[in-house]
């Protein structure tokens, strides 16, 4: 599902990586399934490509409802 949602977003795995900035071997662990992301690098990763934390990695909103930079979360 990230996948089709970064090709949907029309980004590289490289775009998604830096804007939310952590390396591309990262992401692609998330991409490909090895690793799942914490609450705060899902939000990230899903605003990165234009989805939700649900939709992706089909997990409840995290109850922290404020990134660390005082911004809601979607």
């Amino acid at each position: 599902m990230l996948q089709a949602a970064r090709e949907a977003s029309g980004k590289t795995q490289a775009q998604v990586a830096k804007e939310i900035g952590i390396t591309e071997n990262a992401y692609q662990k998330y991409e490909y399934g090895k690793r799942e992301p914490r609450a705060r690098m899902a939000v990230r990763v899903a605003r990165a490509v234009n989805s939700t934390v649900e939709e992706l990695f089909g997990a409840a909103t995290p109850d922290n409802t404020e990134e660390p930079d005082g911004n809601p979360v979607n």
